[in-house]
């Protein structure tokens, strides 16, 4: 029975990264064996397969992506990427609400690449990151969302501003309110300082905390039933940067300036 390309692709590892490594141009049979570390004898067969499937054109000791090759591949890209990125942390992807996202850039999730999660211990959960606020403090702006008031937020706000970092910072209502009775005197501080920008969002956001610099993208979802975990994701690649920014841009379009408490 002929086999589907599905089937061809993905169901071997030698064909799928044959096909990727090809993306780039025609390579020599000695640099494929080389960067995929396989050998000619384990190749070759793999090799008959997609040119069968023509998807791959041999001649001599060259191979190379046909036209539909290169279709493919293009369609392969994003699709490995995203799964890539739900694989790394598939129980934190499965178990966290995911509506806080809207569904372009969700759709888009493989932009943010490799990630870690920083989850701290039970006596440190009140704590932030001291890497992330070390290159928080040495980034030229900090845009921020946040649906809570942790307890170290307003004094680092205050700490950022006078270093001179522009900040422009999303809160809820709740968050605000309790901002408001609980540090009033640093809210006061970050507005009249001249870098600080504060604004309300008045709907639900769904989303816990968003943290972008020039260096990384902390973002941390509520779990499938509202809870606050501390599992913080960071990204540190420049494309996860600027799907963070447009995160916050999604949220900054339904939100007004406070211009004084």
């Amino acid at each position: 029975m002929k086999r589907s390309l599905l089937e061809i692709i993905f169901m071997s590892e030698k064909r799928k990264n044959l096909l990727l490594f090809l993306r780039n141009g025609p390579r020599r049979m000695e640099e494929i064996l080389e960067v995929l570390d396989v050998t000619r004898h384990a190749l070759l067969p793999q090799i008959k397969i997609l040119s069968e499937s023509s998807l791959v054109i041999k001649e001599k000791d060259v191979c190379r992506l046909s036209e539909i090759g290169e279709l493919v591949v293009g369609d392969m890209l994003p699709l490995i990427g995203t799964l890539t990125v739900l694989e790394e942390n598939y129980d934190y992807w499965t178990e966290h609400d995911l509506s806080s996202i809207p569904l372009p850039l969700l759709k888009r999730i493989r932009e943010l690449g490799s990630c870690e999660i920083i989850e701290p211990e039970l006596s440190d959960m009140f704590d932030l990151n001291k890497d992330i606020i070390a290159q928080a403090f040495g980034s030229g702006f900090v845009f921020g969302a946040t649906a809570f008031l942790h307890p170290s937020y307003p004094s680092l706000l205050v700490d950022l501003v006078k270093n001179g970092i522009d900040v422009s910072i999303i809160m809820t209502e709740n968050a605000l309110e309790k901002h408001k009775i609980d540090h009033m005197q640093e809210l006061k501080m970050f507005l009249n300082s001249g870098s600080g920008k504060l604004y309300l969002y008045p709907n639900d956001m769904k989303l816990a905390s968003l943290f972008i610099a020039e260096t990384f993208v902390m973002m941390c979802l509520f779990d499938r039933k509202g809870r606050y975990d501390r599992k913080d994701l960071i990204f540190r690649n420049g494309a996860a940067i600027n799907w963070g920014k447009e995160l916050f841009g999604f949220y900054l379009l339904s939100s007004h300036q406070i211009m004084e408490i």
